[in-house]
């Protein structure tokens, strides 16, 4: 392919040739020459747009021009320097503006929307703030509705790529996926990771993370009518390498009922041995005080049958309130130790207290003037009258108590993995940093030094890029130093390929329990 590049010196000579012209084939040639080549390359020149529809442009084929990209790096680059912390917290500002620079100059071409979605994410990923980023599953969502995706998930088992699940089931769970369409699988793995998000140094969490978005990643590559067929190579359970076929459905057909859930309820094994299994789905439930039910209902029958062997699984818990999770924390505080939480604010049009409905801020601003300047209330209030751009760091001071008036103290086994993020993460760090029991699974998504959190949302001007930015930095009180490294488990549960066959939970394999006897709380 040839590209053609005329200055203005080019069109000048043109013009000047087909004016002083006399030779009338002359000027049939400069004519056919400017028709042919110069007109054609303006019209190219519009190709690319400024402002992405999601409900009409294609993600993986539409180009956004570069003065657009730039205008909203630049966007938001200047709303993170406005309303987050401290965004070059963990990674130092040297870093962070060279990060800023690389987006920057990634943006000098034109590039797909998916191409910029993921310069977007490399800034970003710069901060080492899991609260800090966008899902590419969103534009799942909001894409064209004809639009038809191909619903797959995939696991890693020692560098090899299985089927975990697929539409229809058209192919078997646990064959291994070497290509789907033109995608080699470690190449949408490679994408995948370039989307993904880290807290800190959680590297392993973040490759987990990458593992169940290549299916979106896909789709998101890949643009499919719902009459196409997909075709995977791939390695069956007998050996052969073979090509297969898989439909496709309506993207909204398939997304209609496949939004996570983060109300998800709360359930409990209890088995034959007397060894509980409390599974936390979400510290985000629809309220405070069904969630303390809920707690309080597993809790009761474990102090009434005396368990002595207790699991708490917060695998695929995204968190949600600080306050529910402390809530489970009082049933496992031993010497009855206080919480002692630092809160970096940062004032902005996007905090905690300018989100606040004008309800909660007037009870708010009534409350802290009764009491003023006594308590804790008192310091959020000078916090809130301050200007915009304060930063200030408030203790959390207190010691949680239950319903029950009751500690659990028997032995105790913290199960993580990948998805463990948030408000888990800083269950977590308590769990490890008090000496409580075991975590057992694989890594979680950030360390004992805390997490950033209370994400806002936020758009982009000219690609409509939804995305969220961290308002919040939460440090445990011990800590006299930044913290980056990980929560690893003191013993890592990986799924097998027989067990990813039979569909098997490899953690309760391990732990020898069965789920015959799951009870849900209401």
């Amino acid at each position: 392919m040839f590209t053609w590049v005329i200055s203005e010196s080019n069109v000048a000579l043109i013009q000047l040739n087909l004016l002083t012209s006399n030779n009338s084939f002359m000027h049939k040639y400069y004519l056919i020459f400017v028709l042919t080549f110069f007109f054609p390359v303006l019209g190219k020149a519009q190709d690319c747009i400024s402002y992405f529809r999601y409900s009409k442009d294609e993600i993986s084929q539409v180009k956004l021009c570069p003065e657009a990209m730039m205008a909203d790096i630049k966007q938001l680059h200047e709303h993170i320097l406005e309303t987050h912390p401290n965004p070059s917290l963990y990674c130092g500002v040297d870093a962070f503006v060279a990060g800023y620079k690389r987006a920057l100059a990634s943006c000098e071409s034109e590039k797909t929307m998916i191409e910029f979605i993921q310069i977007v994410t490399a800034y970003l990923a710069v901060m080492k703030d899991s609260h800090t980023n966008l899902n590419p599953r969103d534009y799942l969502y909001l894409g064209p509705k004809d639009r038809a995706v191909l619903p797959f998930f995939v696991v890693r088992i020692n560098g090899h790529f299985y089927l975990q699940s697929i539409y229809k089931n058209e192919i078997p769970i646990g064959s291994e996926i070497l290509q789907v369409d033109s995608y080699p699988i470690d190449s949408l793995f490679a994408v995948s990771k370039r989307l993904s998000f880290t807290e800190g140094n959680a590297d392993i969490a973040r490759d987990e993370i990458a593992e169940k978005m290549i299916g979106a990643t896909f789709n998101l590559l890949h643009r499919a009518n719902l009459t196409d067929l997909a075709s995977f190579k791939i390695v069956n359970v007998n050996g052969d390498t073979v090509v297969v076929k898989a439909h496709y459905v309506k993207s909204s057909q398939y997304l209609k009922g496949g939004s996570i859930k983060l109300d998800g309820p709360i359930h409990y094994i209890i088995d034959k041995d007397n060894r509980c299994v409390l599974t936390i789905e979400s510290f985000d439930n629809i309220s405070l005080k069904k969630f303390k039910k809920q707690i309080d209902a597993c809790f009761n029958e474990i102090k009434r049958k005396n368990v002595q062997d207790l699991y708490i699984d917060l695998r695929d818990n995204l968190g949600g309130m600080l306050r529910a999770q402390e809530y489970v924390l009082s049933y496992l505080n031993q010497n009855g130790k206080s919480l002692q939480m630092n809160y970096l604010y940062k004032r902005s049009h996007f905090d905690r207290f300018a989100s606040l409905p004008f309800y909660q801020e007037w009870q708010f601003m009534n409350r802290a003037e009764r009491v003023y300047p006594n308590g804790l209330i008192s310091q959020e209030y000078d916090f809130y009258k301050s200007p915009l751009g304060t930063t200030r760091t408030i203790l959390y001071d207190y010691t949680p108590k239950n319903n029950l008036n009751y500690c659990y103290t028997g032995k105790c086994t913290l199960i993580t993995n990948g998805s463990s993020m948030s408000a888990s993460v800083l269950f977590a760090g308590w769990f490890k940093s008090n000496r409580r029991g075991e975590i057992i699974g694989s890594q979680c998504m950030g360390g004992i030094g805390g997490t950033f959190g209370n994400s806002a949302p936020y758009f982009l001007d000219h690609s409509n890029i939804h995305l969220m930015v961290s308002t919040l930095k939460f440090t445990p009180k011990v800590l006299s130093r930044i913290e980056l490294n990980p929560i690893d488990p003191d013993h890592v549960i990986s799924i097998n390929l027989q067990q990813l066959i039979k569909q098997q939970d490899p953690v309760l394999e391990y732990l020898n329990i069965r789920k015959d006897s799951k009870k849900k709380v209401k």
